[in-house]
């Protein structure tokens, strides 16, 4: 006797909403609650790289927040967008190798 297989815990079927990675994008995403604190952010990076992972985390509010007010639609999205920025960040790591 089999038992049935556990539903995934993450939609991957989720489809990420086309929102570029760029401060204009995402600016123009954002609910306009935000808009605040991310110019603020984006004004106070201190380097590209710190600039570059700002974005990457106003990316995914942005993201979620197309899903208005729907829990579940904003749980599925924030897993979508987490799981394409970690795909991201392993072709970065590819990409451009750790040299000692």
């Amino acid at each position: 006797m089999s038992l049935p297989l556990p539903e995934p815990a993450i939609n991957l079927s989720t489809e990420l909403p086309d929102i570029p990675r760029t401060i204009g994008g995402i600016a123009d995403a954002l609910d306009g609650r935000w808009h605040g604190r991310f110019r603020d952010e984006v004004r106070d990076a201190d380097s590209p790289d710190a600039l570059g992972l700002l974005l990457n985390d106003w990316w995914r509010q942005a993201v979620v927040d197309t899903a208005g007010n729907d829990p579940e639609a904003r749980a599925a999205l924030e897993d979508a967008a987490d799981l394409h920025l970690i795909e991201l960040a392993r072709a970065e790591a590819v990409a451009v190798p750790n040299h000692p």
